[in-house]
């Protein structure tokens, strides 16, 4: 999620503040949770230099706290959250609908001495009007050496889950959840010669009735390039999460703030499609 996306959510903070006037203490229920887990790496075809790691995590919500927070780290990213009872951090197990309202996002690759993993978590609670948005995203690149012409390729093991709740009454609203992950290799120019996003890692739902989605997944992955040229390339994998929340008093009461709420919705979808290298909005945790 970038800076963009973020002062949207909160540039609709005075129009929420009139909508949620005219609602009394109506009450409904949010929830979204994205995660994704990866691990025991292998990767043939070339020699595999130094790794570059970069992630990030952010997290806005306009309701009850509202705030925004972001951060962009090396291996390890500070997670972002806005909420009470702040969890601690590299926690990636579901908080679950408990202190209402949070948003969250974090972000954790593992290098040596440890085997290669790479961890990441989105989550939202709210309970009444608002609206709220996180992500935890990571991307790892490294040089990679064909000594002959061949193909590459990379193996490892996945772990994700999609879990979405909707009470919707009296309050309307939507959630949405995604998780993604992608490999690119690039050439000595940057001209991109292989990509693959293999379904079973990249998987996006929503849900703006009543009702409930929980859909886990787990296995392993091969991926396999196109016949390379010997030489040096740039090899990147990429992984996010995202979550997002809009809970709105009633239609006719939206007016400009539906619009607003509408534009932010499709900029963090697109956003989420793109599955490339993560932004961040603050300094390094």
């Amino acid at each position: 999620m970038n800076r963009k996306i973020l002062s949207r959510l909160l540039a609709g903070a005075a129009g929420f503040a009139l909508a949620v006037g005219s609602t009394g203490q109506a009450r409904a229920t949010f929830y979204a949770y994205a995660v994704q887990q990866t691990d025991t790496y292998t990767f043939t075809g070339a020699t595999v230099g130094t790794l570059t790691p970069l992630s990030s995590t952010s997290s806005a919500q306009v309701g009850s706290p509202s705030g925004s927070e972001a951060h962009t780290g090396g291996f390890d990213s500070l997670q972002s959250y806005v909420g009470t009872a702040r969890p601690a951090e590299n926690t990636f197990t579901a908080l679950g609908q408990v202190n209402p309202d949070y948003a969250r996002g974090d972000a954790l690759v593992t290098a040596a001495p440890s085997p290669f993993t790479t961890n990441n978590v989105a989550e939202a609670y709210m309970t009444g009007p608002g609206n709220s948005a996180g992500t935890g995203s990571w991307a790892v690149s490294a040089p990679v050496t064909l000594t002959a012409s061949g193909a590459l390729t990379l193996g490892f093991h996945y772990t994700n889950r999609l879990t979405l709740s909707n009470t919707g009454s009296p309050v309307p609203g939507t959630v949405a959840a995604d998780y993604g992950y992608k490999l690119t290799i690039q050439d000595a120019a940057g001209a991109i010669v292989f990509t693959s996003s293999p379904t079973a890692i990249n998987n996006s739902v929503s849900l703006s009735a009543v009702g409930s989605l929980d859909l886990p997944g787990s296995g392993t992955i091969s991926i396999v390039s196109s016949t390379l040229a010997a030489g040096t390339y740039t090899a990147t994998i990429s992984g996010s999460e995202h979550t997002f929340i809009t809970s709105v008093p009633e239609p006719a009461s939206l007016g400009s703030l539906a619009v607003g709420l509408a534009v932010v919705a499709g900029g963090y979808f697109r956003r989420g499609r793109g599955r490339g290298t993560p932004h961040g909005t603050s300094a390094a945790g």
